[in-house]
C-alpha cells in the first residue's frame, strides 16, 4: 500500500536524542487552552496530547493546572518531558504509545491537542487517529490540530499531488521522515468525518530572508 506507515515513524527517536527541542508552547496554542478552559474549573478538566514529544506543551497545560495526558510513541521524548516536569514539580501523565489505539477510556477528554503530530501520517493511517480522538473527546469536546499546508517549503524539485512525501532534503521538513501536506479541501474531507469544523486559520512565516516558507493551519473542531 502507498506509504503504508506505523502511526509513529521511529525516525523520531533519533530526532528527538539528536536535537534539542522547543521548551515553550506556541501562542497559538496559548490562545485555544485560555480561550476555551480558563474560565472553567481546572481541576475539572482533562486535556490530551497525541505526539507530545518532551512535552512543551504538557509543562505549559499542568503549570496552568489542569489535568493533563500525553503520549508519545518516543521513549526518548517522554523520558524527556518527565525529567523535566519532575524538576518542576508538575504533574501529568506520560504515555509511550501508538496514537492509533490509545489506552484510554472513551469520552475522556475535553480537550485533545495535535501540535505537528498528525501530518506524520498518510491519510489512512490519520483516519484511525481522527476516529480514536473521536471517541476518547467528550460529547462536544474540543480538537485542536496544528498541521502543514500544502504551501510548507519542502524543497524546489519535489511534486506530488497527493501532498505525501518521504524523501525531503530541504527545509524545516528535512530529516523528519514521513510528511503529510494538506489543502482547506482535505481539511474538510479528513476532519468533518468525526467533527464539526470551528475554524481553519492559517499561520505563515518566512526563514533565510524570505527563501524558505513554513506555512501551517491551525484547525479547531468539536466533536459531533
Amino acid at each position: 500500500m502507498k506509504n503504508e506507515l506505523k502511526s509513529w515513524d521511529p525516525i523520531w527517536e533519533t530526532v528527538f536524542k539528536d536535537n534539542e527541542w522547543g521548551k515553550y508552547p506556541g501562542e497559538n496554542l496559548i490562545q485555544f487552552i485560555a480561550r476555551n478552559f480558563y474560565k472553567r474549573e481546572r481541576e475539572n478538566i482533562s486535556l490530551l496530547e497525541i505526539g507530545c514529544g518532551p512535552g512543551a506543551n504538557i509543562w505549559f497545560m499542568a503549570r496552568e493546572r489542569f489535568n493533563v495526558v500525553g503520549i508519545d510513541g518516543s521513549e526518548t521524548a517522554i523520558s524527556k518531558a518527565k525529567e523535566r516536569l519532575q524538576q518542576e514539580n508538575l504533574n501529568a501523565q506520560l504515555v509511550v504509545g501508538d496514537i492509533v489505539k490509545m489506552p484510554f477510556d472513551d469520552n475522556l477528554f475535553d480537550g485533545i491537542i495535535d501540535n505537528e503530530c498528525l501530518y506524520a501520517n498518510n491519510e489512512q493511517n490519520t483516519l484511525l487517529i481522527l476516529s480514536e480522538i473521536s471517541r476518547l473527546l467528550k460529547s462536544n469536546g474540543l480538537f485542536y490540530s496544528r498541521s502543514f499546508s500544502e504551501d510548507m517549503f519542502i524543497g524546489s524539485r519535489l511534486q506530488n499531488d497527493a501532498f505525501e512525501f518521504s524523501n525531503i532534503t530541504e527545509g524545516p521538513l528535512s530529516g523528519k521522515g514521513f510528511v503529510r501536506l494538506m489543502d482547506k479541501n482535505k481539511i474538510q474531507t479528513l476532519y468533518s468525518k468525526y467533527f464539526n469544523i470551528i475554524s481553519i486559520d492559517k499561520l505563515e512565516y518566512t526563514q533565510y530572508n524570505g527563501s524558505q516558507k513554513t506555512s501551517e493551519y491551525i484547525i479547531v473542531c468539536q466533536k459531533k
